[in-house]
């Protein structure tokens, strides 16, 4: 018997080592699984599809007939997993797509693409065609938000219901919502100055994942800074002041309360201009409430949707 409890006692001592080990060299490994976790629980499954020769990333639950489509499109310096936290609200009512926009996730930052919010939109309806996909609810959040507006502009007979998430797209007084990174983030604290801009409670990040987090960023700046950015404003649809007039589809316009990224105002703005909006607030939440409050968030949408 003691031998035995030997045996299991370094079995179970070796499992903490590797976890240690796994945890404080190899963070990208934990933030993956948690992932894999999420998608598990929401029944999506991750592929990739070739669009125009260019190899898209995306999560998609199981296809049902049953379910109308729904696509969730993720910020910029984002990318897909975004939405996998809410998405485990709305599997069992939706068929669910969450794809990696251009240049973004898994996807390649391939040099010659238009990363243009025209140029997005045409991406994604290229994508949704190569799916099969035709009609379907669309929600996007900040620069997605922003996207998934100018496709409902461009091809208003796909969208049958549009959420826009802390949409950014709407350009009020001088505020500047695309300034980019910045300079690179140096240590914990100014990750921590970063987030507050995002999140309403920062997340109590581990040590290891924060630097991994840091690590990340860091090396999206020149992208984002140097090609995103400029693409964004240089070109079609970075002020659709004049264009969400043209929106048919029903839209509900979910803004956190606590947002410092895109003001209240172009919340404001997209709902008094738009023909059928709706205006909601979320209470606590900033930028990403889908990240804070994504059980809520998957509420207000069910219950616009069924209106």
């Amino acid at each position: 018997m003691k031998k035995f409890l030997k045996i299991v006692g370094g079995i179970i001592v070796g499992l903490l080592v590797i976890g240690a080990i796994v945890f404080f060299f190899f963070p990208k490994v934990l933030v993956d699984q948690t992932n894999v976790s999420y998608a598990n629980a929401a029944n999506l499954e991750k592929k990739t599809v070739v669009v125009n020769g260019y190899t898209v990333h995306f999560y998609e639950s199981e296809a049902n007939n049953d379910k109308p489509n729904f696509v969730l499109v993720h910020g910029m310096g984002d990318d897909k997993n975004s939405f996998l936290q809410m998405a485990k609200y709305l599997s069992s009512d939706y068929h669910l797509i969450l794809p990696d926009l251009a240049g973004h996730g898994e996807n390649e930052r391939k040099q010659g693409l238009d990363y243009s919010i025209d140029g997005q939109a045409t991406f994604l309806k290229s994508f949704v065609a190569q799916l099969g996909v035709t009609n379907f609810n669309l929600i996007g959040n900040s620069m997605g938000g922003h996207t998934a507006a100018a496709y409902a502009v461009k091809y208003p007979t796909d969208v049958t219901n549009l959420i826009l998430l802390d949409a950014a797209g709407i350009t009020v007084d001088d505020h500047v919502v695309y300034s980019g990174f910045g300079k690179k983030i140096e240590n914990r604290a100014e990750l921590n100055k970063v987030l507050q801009r995002v999140f309403y409670k920062v997340p109590d990040l581990p040590g290891p994942i924060a630097d991994y987090l840091i690590e990340t960023v860091n090396n999206s700046k020149d992208f984002v800074d140097g090609t995103l950015i400029p693409a964004i404003k240089n070109g079609k649809y970075f002020n659709l002041k004049e264009d969400v007039q043209y929106i048919k589809a029903p839209t509900l316009v979910l803004q956190g309360k606590h947002d410092e990224v895109v003001r209240f105002n172009v919340a404001e703005y997209y709902k008094d201009h738009i023909p059928n909006a709706k205006l909601v607030v979320i209470e606590n939440a900033a930028h990403s409430p889908q990240l804070e409050v994504p059980e809520e968030v998957a509420k207000d949408i069910k219950e616009f949707i069924k209106l």
